[in-house]
């Protein structure tokens, strides 16, 4: 990400932060989508073999966000409503897509889904609604 915002410590694809996922992600520019696959650590666990929710609904923010961002612009997140259909055991290999709807004003409104790439089974999915901010101007500080 080219911008004002971003410093290049966000915990999901900051590749300055040492405790952060570092996922690189791809555009898929006629979907309007931001995709990435990863394979998440034990470390990130709830119960036990299980992927922490959390951590699932986190990656489903980032792919929308990095759909808005690339696609409409700066955006923040004004909510979001996620569901979560299997689990997801440490190691599984899946692939996180977050999509673009169509326009909305400065509000725009994104989807998502994680996919084990083993068996193609949905895990999670996720809706969100954006605000689109305006550039910050740089130089004189205001």
């Amino acid at each position: 990400m080219d911008n004002t915002y971003f410093d290049n410590y966000c915990f999901v694809c900051g590749k300055d932060n040492p405790r952060g996922l570092k996922i690189a992600v791809s555009y898929e520019e006629a979907e309007l989508a931001a995709v990435t696959e990863l394979t998440l650590p034990r470390e990130l666990q709830g119960w036990t073999e299980v992927i922490h929710g959390g951590i699932l609904a986190t990656l489903l923010d980032e792919l929308m966000a990095h759909a808005v961002w690339k696609f409409a612009g700066p955006g923040i997140t004004l909510g979001m409503e996620v569901r979560f259909h299997k689990p997801l055991k440490p190691g599984e290999a899946i692939r996180v897509k977050g999509v673009l709807q169509p326009a909305n004003s400065s509000r725009r409104q994104a989807e998502a889904e994680i996919i084990r790439l083993a068996d193609g089974q949905k895990i999670a999915s996720g809706k969100s609604r954006f605000l689109l901010m305006e550039k910050k101007e740089s130089g004189d500080g205001s």
